[in-house]
């Protein structure tokens, strides 16, 4: 749907609305023609101008609802044709990597430690293509209800330790912090909270640069909080509403800098609401964002 159709729906009401005007004036002006003592003739134009007049709102509200629908089919296109612009970026990415790293394999005698070092590139980049690819096929499955949570006894801070110490070990240095002095024991899906918080420590990553980013993990008497804090450039509050929308991404694919496919948080989102759990976002202060997970202790 373009813009084009959408004027012509905005022409062809006001073409409508001008039409019963008119209709109405000529109906006034027939009816003045009769006899005015005439009730049963001046009932029978009041009865034909009623009708009228709920034939033309039930109309424009038909014509609202097109506009509507025709407004999300342009978002939902644009939503689409960025998430292909970006996915197409994502994949060619690491794909280039790994190719180098092979080639760079086979064409050079290395030492040791050069070939471990390519070997360690080349199974992070392919880690990098499998949560992308992951988050296409975890989109598609919640889209269809085909997936439900899978829950057993964990311990959080384990599997938070572990998530941090594999993003550090791809950054190359010490990035993610944790804050968690006690074990965390919750009854939940294992992969379904993994995924969650590699989303969003992912996403905290892309647009923190240098500055580290803080995890802190702290319990309730209900509830257990994951908190993901960075010192990026935060999110602007007309924006706020739609950061867990399905491709959302701000701004426009082809002048986007950072990279990313629009499916992290919302996948992260759906997840944890399989667990009658929330994500929730404020601005971290002086200046970042604050994504906290809520988890109830519930069986």
């Amino acid at each position: 749907m373009s813009k084009r159709s959408n004027i012509l729906i905005y022409l062809l009401g006001l073409y409508v609305v001008l039409q019963f005007l008119w209709w109405g004036y000529q109906i006034i002006d027939l009816g003045s023609l009769v006899d005015s003592s005439d009730a049963e003739s001046s009932r029978r134009v009041f009865m034909i101008l009623g009708e009228g007049a709920v034939f033309i709102m039930i109309l424009l509200a038909g014509f609202w609802q097109i506009q509507k629908s025709i407004k999300k089919e342009i978002e939902l296109s644009q939503s689409q044709n960025n998430f292909m612009l970006s996915v197409t970026h994502e994949l060619k990415t690491p794909l280039t990597s790994i190719q180098l790293a092979l080639q760079t394999l086979s064409s050079r005698k290395l030492s040791p430690e050069q070939m471990q070092s390519l070997i360690d590139k080349a199974i992070s980049e392919n880690d990098r293509l499998k949560v992308l690819i992951d988050n296409i096929i975890h989109a598609s499955s919640i889209e269809s209800k085909g997936i439900s949570a899978d829950k057993s006894d964990i311990d959080l801070k384990i599997i938070v330790e572990n998530i941090i110490a594999k993003s550090n070990k791809r950054l190359e240095k010490n990035l993610v912090n944790l804050d968690c002095q006690k074990p965390i024991k919750l009854f939940a899906d294992t992969f379904m909270i993994e995924t969650s918080i590699i989303n969003i420590i992912e996403n905290a990553i892309k647009y923190a640069g240098t500055h580290q980013i803080e995890v802190e993990i702290k319990k309730t008497q209900s509830h257990c909080l994951i908190s993901i804090s960075d010192m990026g450039p935060g999110i602007d509050e007309k924006e706020q509403p739609y950061i867990f929308d399905k491709f959302y991404r701000i701004g426009n694919e082809e002048t986007r800098i950072k990279k990313g496919s629009g499916l992290g948080l919302y996948i992260a989102k759906q997840f944890i609401k399989l667990h009658n759990g929330d994500i929730y976002y404020k601005k971290n202060n002086p200046c970042g964002s604050i994504f906290t997970i809520s988890l109830p202790y519930e069986r």
